[in-house]
C-alpha cells in the first residue's frame, strides 16, 4: 500500500529552490535539501527524482515567477517610462538583497550551462521570454514615438537583458546603488540614439 505524502510539494520545492539559489547546484548536498525541505531522502527521490531533476524543477519555478513580474512590461502607458521604471526597480532589487544571491538563472548559467544541456535550454528559454517581453515594449514605444532610436527592437531587448544580467553579477560583488545606477542610466540612453 502506497504511503500518503505528509508534506506540501510546492512548499518543499520552494525551499529547495531557495537552497540551490543560496549555495548553487554543486555546493547544495542532498542532505542540505532534505534538511531544508523537511522531508526524508525517500520522499525527495520518490517525489522529485534525483537532485538534478529537483534542480531543474526549481529553475522552472523560479523562471515562472520571474517572468510573471515582466507582466508590467505589457501594461498600457508610456513605453519609455515603463521600461525606465522596470530597469530602476530591477536595479533596486540588487541593492536591497542582503544575501547578494543575484539571479538564480544567471547563477545556473555560470555554474552549469557549459556542461548541462537541460539547464542550458531552460536558461535560454528564460532569457528569450524576457527578450520577447522587452522587445514588444520597445517596438510599441518606437511606434508611439516615445522611443526615438531606429535600432531593431529585438536587438535592443537582447541588450537590456544583457545589462540586467550584468547588474545581477556585479550586484553580487558590489550591491551599491552608486555602482549599479549608472549601468541603467547609460543603458537607457540607447533609446534616444539613431
Amino acid at each position: 500500500m502506497a504511503r500518503t505524502k505528509c508534506f506540501n510539494r510546492d512548499e518543499a520545492l520552494e525551499k529547495a529552490m531557495q537552497a540551490f539559489w543560496a549555495k548553487g547546484y554543486e555546493a547544495t548536498s542532498v542532505q542540505d535539501l532534505v534538511d531544508c525541505m523537511g522531508i526524508n531522502r525517500g520522499s525527495l527521490y520518490d517525489t522529485f527524482g534525483d537532485k538534478h531533476q529537483l534542480f531543474l524543477e526549481a529553475l522552472d519555478q523560479y523562471g515562472t515567477g520571474a517572468l510573471l513580474r515582466t507582466d508590467v512590461l505589457r501594461q498600457d502607458g508610456d513605453a519609455r517610462e515603463i521600461l525606465s521604471k522596470f530597469m530602476y526597480v530591477f536595479m533596486q532589487k540588487q541593492v536591497m538583497d542582503p544575501k547578494r544571491r543575484g539571479c538564480f538563472m544567471t547563477n545556473a548559467a555560470v555554474e552549469l550551462c557549459s556542461r548541462d544541456d537541460e539547464c542550458a535550454e531552460r536558461v535560454r528559454v528564460f532569457f528569450e521570454d524576457m527578450e520577447d517581453a522587452l522587445g514588444e515594449l520597445i517596438a510599441r514605444g518606437q511606434a508611439e514615438g516615445v522611443i526615438k532610436t531606429k535600432r531593431d527592437a529585438a536587438n535592443l531587448a537582447a541588450f537590456f537583458v544583457g545589462v540586467m544580467q550584468g547588474m545581477r553579477v556585479v550586484g553580487k560583488v558590489n550591491p551599491d546603488e552608486a555602482v549599479l545606477r549608472p549601468m541603467v542610466d547609460v543603458a537607457l540612453t540607447v533609446l534616444d540614439g539613431e
